[in-house]
């Protein structure tokens, strides 16, 4: 499942990161976390297979503009539980930090399953003429190339919000951010035209209570299925209310809980 728990990180980590594209918007510095649950999934469940019967855990991610680059900091803890009363702990540290021009990303991933650590990489990515790839942990992992349509989350989210209320139904774009770190994930928007409101209590002045709905399908290897696919409820802020992740088998559902906002002024 840690590959599963990965792609979980990089969809949320697209919605961190933000642009001041509309004038009554400010850039926004923030502390948010996040229920997460089990949601209904339309698998079935065949007989004496196992399957994750209950799922529960938070998510914490803070967000800062230091006013030449992009920096979040992710904690997400999940403990599920399978058909056969077997529980797994799951914990996820996860940072990433793009400048401003969108040409350099440094990233860091450390998962731990029950307290043990399983899995963690350090790396970062250049883009001149083609993206380029390099690892401090594991130092033996080999450095990669990938084409120049490949972006960072940052541009990704910017594409994504400039498509509000336009035209385009859908965008199809290449994004790496390293939690899968020898591949690129390829991803579908769907927009659906849908909006929705938020919880007042939970949104602090100056944060847009209107948050459309969009759909994502991400894939890999150039295969015809999907690997996920995500419904977000997202303002124009880039600021997540709602997620909910279907995986072949299961599905998970993330609210917001609490928002505290953290601004740094940036002349």
């Amino acid at each position: 499942m840690i590959n599963l728990y990965k792609i979980i990180i990089f969809a949320i980590v697209l919605f961190v990161f933000h642009n001041n594209l509309y004038g009554k918007n400010k850039l926004l510095s923030y502390k948010s976390v996040y229920d997460i649950k089990l949601g209904e999934s339309k698998v079935n469940r065949a007989l004496g297979k196992t399957y994750v019967a209950q799922a529960n855990g938070e998510l914490f991610i803070d967000w800062v503009d230091n006013c030449k680059s992009w920096i979040s900091n992710q904690r997400m803890v999940t403990r599920f539980i399978n058909s056969h009363g077997v529980g797994t702990v799951s914990e996820i540290n996860y940072s990433i930090v793009e400048a401003n021009s969108g040409q350099n990303l440094d990233f860091s991933l450390e998962i731990k399953e029950n307290a043990k650590l399983v899995e963690r990489t350090f790396g970062r990515g250049k883009k001149k003429k083609e993206l380029t790839v390099e690892f401090d942990v594991p130092s033996d992992r080999e450095s990669l190339k990938f084409e120049d349509d490949v972006i960072f989350p940052h541009e990704f989210l910017e594409d994504i919000i400039k498509n509000f209320g336009g035209k385009e139904k859908i965008i199809v774009k290449k994004v790496y951010e390293g939690t899968i770190p020898e591949k690129f994930f390829q991803i579908s928007v769907f927009f659906t035209g849908e909006t929705s409101k938020g919880s007042k209590k939970l949104l602090p002045k100056g944060v847009e209570n209107k948050f459309q709905k969009i759909r994502m399908a991400y894939f890999q290897d150039k295969t015809q299925e999907p690997i996920l696919e995500l419904t977000a409820h997202i303002n124009e802020q880039g600021i997540g209310s709602f997620f909910k992740y279907d995986y072949p088998e299961y599905s998970l559902i993330m609210n917001l809980k609490k928002l505290s906002l953290t601004p740094l002024a940036c002349k």
